[in-house]
């Protein structure tokens, strides 16, 4: 599991980290650090990640958050990956979850709703030969196994985990957050009617970016910054076992919304810690 800010790290060590961990910064947590030998940092980075390792189910799970910035470090994105998860027919892990906050892009998503997809593509800010592209990662992102009474794993969570969790529902509520008319947040995990469930790569949505909206409501479900530059490394070393799990921390606005991540971004990264926890418990 790969998560990139500091609240969804937080959040990630709150679901999966049993009391033990926290991450408030890099002078702040209790992670084991990774420094990768003869690889780049970026400036001012300490260390290429941090990370701890659990045990979900039966699974082990290694929970990593990147001081490596793909959109950013775009030229070693591959071997960053290659690094870490490996390459060729033997890779170290069976799957590979990226998960973080993002921008919802569906008129029925609000803050934090989540979005489970194995899609992913570049946004109308990418050159035309990355627009063309989309990357594809596990084909059964649903799992099995769910509990007596549930379709599937997202589903239990939704019913008895974001449902209930004081956080995920009285933060998000608070001014500015989660509307009342959208009810309680959910995991989605398949095409809602004709849209579909992609996550585009993109800057965040600019003012006059907000008025193409309605086009990437044709091609996805949320916007992001990372994740098809992590599909696409993904791509060139042949790893298929990846999964992206976003959730909604803000959402496009024809004004200044910036305030929305700072202000969510920690109760709406529980919902997809949350989602990922549903993720492992549904694949061996």
């Amino acid at each position: 599991m790969v998560t990139w800010t500091a609240a969804e790290t937080g959040a990630m060590a709150t679901v999966f980290g049993a009391g033990q961990y926290h991450f408030n910064g890099e002078t702040d947590n209790n992670f084991t650090p990774l420094l990768l030998p003869n690889f780049p940092q970026a400036s001012g980075e300490q260390r290429h990640a941090y990370f701890f390792q659990t045990t979900v189910n039966g699974k082990s799970v290694v929970c990593l958050k990147s001081e490596f910035h793909p959109k950013v470090q775009t030229a070693a994105t591959t071997r960053f990956f290659e690094k870490i998860v490996g390459s060729g027919p033997n890779p170290r892990f069976k799957y590979a979850i990226t998960s973080g906050t993002s921008g919802g892009v569906w008129k029925s998503l609000d803050v934090g709703d989540v979005v489970v997809t194995n899609k992913a593509r570049y946004g109308l800010t990418m050159p035309q030969e990355k627009r063309k592209l989309l990357f594809n990662g596990i084909a059964d992102i649903i799992g099995s196994n769910p509990p007596s009474g549930n379709a599937t794993w997202y589903d239990y969570v939704n019913q008895k985990i974001l449902a209930s969790d004081a956080c995920v529902n009285n933060g998000l509520a608070a001014t500015g957050g989660r509307q009342a008319a959208s009810g309680k947040p959910a995991i989605y995990y398949k095409p809602s009617g004709t849209n579909l469930t992609d996550v585009i790569t993109n800057e965040r949505l600019s003012d006059d970016e907000f008025g193409k909206i309605s086009f990437y409501r044709t091609v996805g479900a949320t916007l992001d910054e990372n994740d098809a530059y992590v599909a696409e490394a993904f791509e060139a070393i042949e790893f298929t076992g990846w999964v992206s799990i976003r959730n909604v921390s803000d959402l496009p606005s024809p004004k200044n919304n910036d305030d929305q991540y700072e202000t969510f971004g920690f109760c709406s990264s529980l919902n997809g810690a949350y989602a990922t926890w549903a993720f492992i418990m549904g694949h061996s």
